[in-house]
């Protein structure tokens, strides 16, 4: 079961609750988008009825005395041939339909079977029905067109056509006279009707009734239901046959889709809601922490481990500087707010919470030809004493120094003045490190960024460039061979000999909270979480830090020396 909760945790956090609600919404949404946007004018037909009209195979008695069929005879075996199909139109789009609507007319055919008479019902009124009749056409499925005297060009398809041919039929039956030659110029025989000026209402419904005739040659005497139907909207319908399933359509296909999404959000929350972690003590309410943007990263990564297992905690993080955290802090509520800072901050009445070591590097571009500075060099460096790097490295190309550097409120800068150079690290004259633009007659060519990372990146694209930044900010820019890190004095930092090494450019990574927090509220639980559980000592080895706590729970001694 637990393999299967963190498998669902795992499946929702990657796609995202609001994601998978959206995807049903759309899923759902998606039948009605294709029935009134895409394929908004639909024409459906059923047929209701196909079978024959004879008056059955019993032996009728009006044979003459020489043995031929009497009139009565004759018609039921005309009748034995006939059968009736009705037709049901409806329109079940969302939008009335006109003529024009069709590319090709709904047309119907019945195979060899001969039309006879066709009628419309259920049209609504008289006047809709005249249309109807008038737009019927008449068609023979061999393309032939019938020609005749009594047949003129306007007229030679359609109803009245029809029906006049109907009645000489019938008479020379009952008169017991032979039925004419089947050719076409003698006797027309129409297979196919096709509405041409077919228009339909929203919701509106007709019904189509054709009398049909069985080739005298037609095996068994059972009448044949073939019935062929086509026709095509213009490109936003279609045309249907109601009485044919389809096992995979659309609302289905998306219904099905949004039943299965709507069962994996439900089971996603109800088993997959977050852990219980008897080793966390959880607490709820809102904590803002504020400061050092070195350290903000891997801080707001701990507040989320610690929310996904305390679902009642809120937990917000901001890069705003060290300076500036601890100064946000002061005035504060005590109870929801805490500041990160890099090294110590002194303001009356804070308390400090040590967390982990945090090392800093000098870095140069990849260009430089140097490898190590000695703090003399570097002092010179920042006050413009030295300006080219061949100054350092006689013989190589001149390569002018360009200084990328931290605003006032950094807890970094504050770092590097104080333990490195032990001085002030300039002012600011230029925008972009590559000329003094703002200071035309200063020394040295100095820029300024918000955070370590936008640092980084600028002295990996500027050649000459250098700064410094805390360790993790640094290690993937150096993996692409971008910049380097240079040692201090020949020395480096030693996690095994720690400083022994008199490695200058390190601190403690410390968090204030106004007085001691309270141990029942979120801020005393936090706290307590980040400084003393695994999970949270792991995000900071992870990120290249050294906790400042044991898994024996001891404080480690390094951290008490700055």
């Amino acid at each position: 079961m637990t393999d299967l909760r963190e498998a669902l945790r795992a499946v929702l956090d990657f796609l995202g609750a609001g994601n998978l609600v959206l995807g049903i919404v759309l899923l759902i949404a998606t039948p009605f988008v294709d029935r009134f946007l895409i394929r908004r004018k639909r024409v459906s037909y059923r047929v209701h009825y196909n079978s024959k009209i004879g008056l059955g195979p019993e032996k009728l008695l009006d044979e003459s005395a020489a043995g031929t069929p009497g009139q009565l005879a004759t018609l039921t075996r005309l009748l034995d041939r006939l059968s009736i199909v009705v037709i049901r139109i409806r329109n079940t789009g969302g939008y009335d339909i006109a003529p024009d609507d069709f590319d090709k007319p709904l047309t119907f055919t019945f195979g060899e079977r001969v039309v006879w008479n066709a009628r419309f019902s259920e049209a609504g009124s008289a006047e809709v029905r005249e249309k109807l009749r008038a737009g019927l056409r008449f068609f023979r499925t061999d393309g032939a067109e019938p020609v005749g005297p009594t047949i003129t060009a306007g007229e030679r398809d359609n109803l009245r056509t029809v029906r006049d041919k109907m009645t000489q039929r019938m008479v020379r039956w009952i008169g017991g006279q032979a039925p004419a030659p089947k050719e076409p110029e003698a006797e027309p025989r129409w297979h196919g009707v096709r509405l041409e000026t077919l228009a339909l209402k929203r919701k509106q419904k007709i019904k189509l009734v054709v009398v049909l005739e069985e080739p005298e040659d037609h095996p068994g005497g059972e009448t044949s239901k073939e019935i062929t139907v086509t026709g095509k909207l213009d490109d936003n319908g279609i045309i249907k046959d109601e009485k044919r399933e389809r096992r995979f359509t659309l609302p289905r296909l998306t219904g099905a889709l949004a039943l299965a999404l709507t069962a994996f959000l439900v089971l996603s929350l109800v088993f997959a809601s977050p852990p219980v972690d008897p080793s966390v003590h959880c607490a709820e309410g809102e904590l803002t922490i504020k400061g050092s943007s070195v350290f903000t990263p891997t801080m707001a990564a701990m507040a989320e481990d610690y929310m996904a297992v305390c679902s009642d905690a809120h937990i917000s993080t901001q890069a705003t500087g060290s300076i500036d955290g601890v100064r946000w802090l002061t005035g504060a509520d005590p109870t929801t707010s805490a500041a990160l800072s890099d090294g110590q901050q002194h303001a009356a009445g804070l308390n400090s919470l040590q967390l982990a070591v945090v090392i800093y590097h000098v870095v140069v571009n990849a260009e430089v030809p140097v490898d190590s500075l000695t703090t003399a060099e570097l002092v010179k460096i920042y006050r413009g004493e030295i300006t080219d790097w061949n100054q350092l490295r006689p013989g190589t190309a001149s390569l002018p120094i360009r200084i990328v550097g931290r605003g006032q409120s950094s807890g970094t800068r504050q770092l590097f003045e104080s333990q490195v150079l032990r001085g002030g690290e300039g002012g600011l004259s230029s925008n972009e490190c590559l000329t003094a633009d703002r200071d035309p007659s200063a020394r040295v060519i100095r820029c300024e960024r918000d955070s370590n990372a936008d640092l980084v990146a600028k002295i990996s694209e500027v050649p000459g460039t250098m700064g410094y930044a805390d360790a993790p900010s640094v290690a993937e820019a150096r993996k692409k061979g971008d910049l380097k890190s240079i040692s201090i004095d020949g020395k480096t930092f030693d996690t095994a000999v720690g400083l022994a090494s008199n490695y200058p450019f390190w601190t403690v990574e410390h968090l204030y909270t106004k007085g001691a927090p309270a141990p029942d509220g979120l801020l005393g639980a936090f706290t307590e979480y980040i400084r003393t559980h695994d999970s949270a000592r792991s995000r900071l080895r992870d990120s290249g830090y050294l906790p400042c706590t044991t898994p024996e729970g001891a404080s480690l001694s390094l951290c008490n020396n700055r």
